[in-house]
């Protein structure tokens, strides 16, 4: 019969294991969560950009042109 012991340390053993598995797994997770990051930011950017680049086509004279345009249908579409 094996002794108390033993026991303990195959207890412990498993206890050692199991948290090893969970260091890992957690580090894994980290490290998809470290790429989605990377990816948004990436995202982030090129919206900045894209709004950017709308708002320099507003302030340029196709914006303003573009404006008077859609004021006018709209002006159109109300009477």
């Amino acid at each position: 019969m094996p002794s108390m012991d033993t026991f303990i340390a195959v207890c412990l053993a498993l206890i050692v294991l199991e948290l090893a598995v969970m260091i890992g797994v957690f580090a894994f997770a980290m490290l998809k969560v470290k790429d989605a990051a990377a990816a948004v930011e990436v995202a982030a950017y090129r919206v900045d950009q894209e709004v950017l680049a709308v708002g320099e086509t507003f302030r340029s004279g196709w914006g303003g042109t573009l404006r008077t345009i859609l004021s006018a249908g709209l002006s159109l579409l109300r009477h």
